[in-house]
């Protein structure tokens, strides 16, 4: 069975229950006297109870001796019933004030919740009980992040780096950090601890990724996000590798490109320059978004297979090729919208050649 919480408002609770003496609303004997009083009615039943009593309220914890409160917490946490398990938390911490465990776990509560100052008090006060508390350390960091004060947040997740230096969620974090701040050089050694310790965990293995990518190591960046996408498709993490991997394959084509263009691209924007003019700016308009909806799936630019059809225009395209239609499009449309491709070279050069050709 589980356990069962309640509350009173101090308002509506019978003082005629307690003695005499211990009815004084707020007094330290009339708390002693409530918890007391409610102790003992769940003993006469064969149950425990965790009885708190603050400056509105009553509440109640009760449960089966054979259960235990925090590990029926912690179960509800693995579920991911993070709101389910704050009440039972808040009132283990307003019973139990110097348990690190229960400290730690209300912590990481609020801070899911956004409630990341609260996250921090509780942290913090388990780490001064407990000051080898490597998790609560990495909390704090977590806390101090989503707060956006990046300096306390590194200072927190050091700490669990020094104290577990094994600790891949400390590194997984402090290596975000320094990536954030374009510290990419420094932020390696720890994605790669990160990934080393959590083999199986998406969002180390994107962080060492896009890491390895702003570096310039893009064989074995690509070969990470050709892993995160295979083994974890339906992850949030997925998505953003499938857009690395394009940054990738736009910085692999510049680099092959002699003399800094390349001309099948300025050739395909030729083209669409050509196809949009005589299809006009409504079909324009079709045919653009048509394929950027089909690029949110992943367009292939390094397979020169023409695999590729739209409804809005005929014939076969590589990913390539759609891509530089796409980008044309946006220009024409509007040229601050981003296509994703580095293109603006050809473009340029596309637009004066179909000036002369006219």
């Amino acid at each position: 069975m589980k356990p069962y919480i309640f509350s009173v408002p101090l308002r509506q609770f019978d003082l005629e229950l307690l003695p005499p003496e211990a009815r004084s609303i707020g007094s330290d004997k009339f708390k002693d006297a409530v918890v007391i009083y409610f102790a003992n009615q769940y003993a006469a039943k064969g149950e425990s109870a965790i009885v708190t009593v603050d400056d509105t309220e009553i509440r109640v914890i009760s449960f089966q001796k054979s259960v235990d409160p925090m590990g029926f917490a912690q179960e509800l946490l693995k579920d991911g019933k993070i709101k389910e398990a704050l009440p039972f938390l808040e009132a283990l911490s307003e019973a139990k004030p110097n348990d690190a465990l229960v400290l730690y776990n209300l912590g990481i509560v609020y801070s899911e919740l956004g409630r990341f100052e609260d996250a921090v008090v509780r942290l913090k006060k388990s780490v001064q009980l407990d000051p080898d508390y490597v998790h609560a350390w990495v909390g704090i960091g977590v806390a101090y992040a989503r707060l956006e004060r990046k300096d306390d947040a590194k200072a927190a997740l050091n700490k669990a780096v020094s104290i577990d230096p094994g600790n891949g969620y400390a590194h997984r974090n402090l290596g975000a950090l320094l990536a954030m701040d374009g510290e990419y050089q420094k932020a390696l050694p720890h994605f790669r601890e990160a990934f080393h310790q959590l083999p199986d965990d998406p969002q180390a293995i994107y962080g060492l990724a896009n890491c390895l990518a702003e570096l310039g190591e893009l064989a074995e960046a690509d070969q990470l996000f050709i892993d995160l996408i295979d083994r974890f498709p339906a992850a949030p993490t997925a998505e953003m590798a499938r857009q690395g991997r394009t940054r990738i394959a736009h910085k692999n084509l510049r680099g092959a490109a002699p003399g800094g263009i390349r001309p099948d691209v300025m050739m395909y924007i030729l083209g669409a320059l050509k196809t949009f003019k005589e299809a006009g700016a409504k079909k324009r308009q079709e045919i653009t978004f048509e394929i950027a909806i089909k690029g949110q799936s992943g367009l292939d630019i390094n397979d020169p297979t023409q695999k590729y059809s739209l409804s809005t225009l005929p014939g076969k395209f590589s990913g390539l090729h759609l891509l530089a239609i796409m980008h044309t499009g946006f220009k024409q449309i509007d040229p601050s919208m981003n296509s994703g491709a580095d293109f603006d070279v050809e473009y340029e050069a596309a637009k004066k050649l179909f000036g002369e050709e006219k």
